[in-house]
């Protein structure tokens, strides 16, 4: 009976938890701040951009299909945007490796860094439940999008004063 309480103690403060999370990351919110290494060895931390530049996170794993069929709207947008956006693939660490996802990454042509976000820190931090999840942060640290779909480069165009503060 005690092991029983234990768990239903724990399941409670994971799942409140996860609705402050949730909370915190919403479009209006100011996106939480991180560091990780991209899979290619190099340091990224959100507060390297702020002020600088729009930041565009995607949420994505090996396993989501809707996440591959997203590759070629993302890595157009990379295009368009060039060095005015910063965009950032983090592959949410469940049921996934580095090792997938820096394989994934190559066999899909994935244009743009990605993290693997072991322990899905990145991802409990932004209320993550699904893939794919895509963000737009603006230069003021501010989310301006959240959903599950690229937004389009014309709305980011429309858009871009707002996100860049220009």
């Amino acid at each position: 009976m005690k092991r029983i309480r234990t768990w239903i103690l724990f399941l409670a403060i994971a799942l409140t938890g996860t609705s402050q999370a949730l909370a915190t990351s919403k479009v209006g919110d100011r996106a939480p701040d991180f560091s990780a290494t991209t899979l290619d060895g190099k340091r990224v931390s959100l507060s390297d951009y702020l002020g600088k530049k729009p930041v565009y996170l995607v949420f994505w794993a090996t396993w989501c299909p809707n996440c591959l069929k997203e590759i070629p709207e993302i890595n157009a947008l990379k295009t368009k945007f060039n060095d005015r956006l910063a965009t950032l693939a983090i592959n949410v660490g469940i049921n996934d490796s580095a090792d997938a996802a820096r394989k994934y990454q190559q066999e899909h042509h994935m244009q743009y860094p990605v993290v693997f976000d072991d322990g899905s820190v990145i991802s409990s931090a932004y209320g993550i439940v699904g893939t794919p999840t895509q963000l737009l942060i603006g230069t003021d640290g501010v989310i301006h999008y959240r959903g599950s779909k690229t937004p389009a480069a014309t709305d980011i165009e429309t858009h871009w004063k707002k996100l860049s503060g220009k």
